[in-house]
């Protein structure tokens, strides 16, 4: 059987365990060889204030990098040789300070991306609006891992949120290897009432996903009152999901990103891991 190219970020220092847990997860569902990408940031020069030609230096971040990368590296080989797993490190040193631009670019080259969720506190750790710039730059299925979590099982109750439309589409099918090896897979449509013409909505997608052996439960359900991703969320609670699939909506322009509702919702407030493809 093939192997499955699957990158991960290991950047987040403080959630090496976390990530190496993922790693474990993923490995049950598919043969895949794993590569630990690590980005270690350029210095950062800032020009100083006022009418000085001189310039500040900031290497902070590099070299909290650079003195963790061993550490981080040793984890990594251990799970492999303990799990029997495929996999490489790879330290890359950015020409820039934008770790996000690094792991895109490697990501392009991979079946799956896992990144962790962004960060909005001020530790140390990857930038802020990390896994929004990869997800819609990245061009490949991302699965973002939540900050908060024990994930070393997922996937075997599996929520897609589908609208009919591209990304919800794209979702699906890159999600395929997790939802043939789910135990039960659930499909959503928010607020069916708002679109005409549809007798059930989702019953397509399903009728698909049967000819590849998955079968699923298709509910339309309201929102009463929340806000898409609230109500997802919500619904992944009461239905016991251990991951949520879906498109990821919106556009970039020089790096401001406008997002839909829903997904934005997701990347703050997850509580799964949540497969996305835009």
């Amino acid at each position: 059987m093939s192997e499955k190219t699957v990158v991960v970020c290991m950047n987040e220092i403080e959630r090496t365990d976390q990530m190496l847990s993922a790693i474990k997860a993923l490995a049950v569902k598919q043969p895949s060889h794993f590569v630990a990408l690590y980005v270690v940031p350029a210095i950062q020069v800032y020009p100083s204030a006022g009418m000085q030609l001189s310039t500040q230096v900031y290497d902070g971040f590099q070299k909290y990098y650079l003195e963790h990368a061993k550490e981080v590296k040793d984890k990594f080989e251990k799970l492999l040789a303990s799990e029997g797993l495929n996999g490489e490190w790879r330290q890359v040193k950015a020409t820039g300070t934008v770790i996000a631009d690094v792991v895109v670019e490697h990501g392009r080259m991979s079946d799956l991306l896992v990144v962790p969720q962004s960060r909005n506190d001020d530790g140390s750790g990857i930038e802020t609006g990390f896994a929004e710039e990869v997800v819609m730059g990245c061009g490949r299925p991302v699965l973002v891992i939540p900050t908060y979590g024990d994930f070393t099982n997922f996937g075997s109750s599996v929520l897609i949120a589908w609208n009919g439309g591209r990304e919800a589409t794209r979702a699906v099918f890159d999600a395929m290897p997790f939802l043939k090896k789910a135990e039960k897979v659930d499909v959503t449509w928010l607020n069916p009432e708002k679109d005409d013409g549809m007798d059930l909505p989702g019953a397509e997608i399903a009728t698909v996903l049967a000819r590849h052996e998955v079968e699923v439960l298709v509910e339309a359900i309201p929102t009463g009152g929340l806000a898409a991703g609230e109500a997802l969320l919500s619904h992944a609670s009461d239905i016991g999901a251990d991951m949520l699939v879906m498109g990821a909506y919106g556009h970039s322009r020089l790096r401001e990103f406008v997002f839909g509702g829903a997904t934005r919702t997701i990347l703050e407030s997850m509580t799964v891991p949540v497969l996305m493809s835009h």
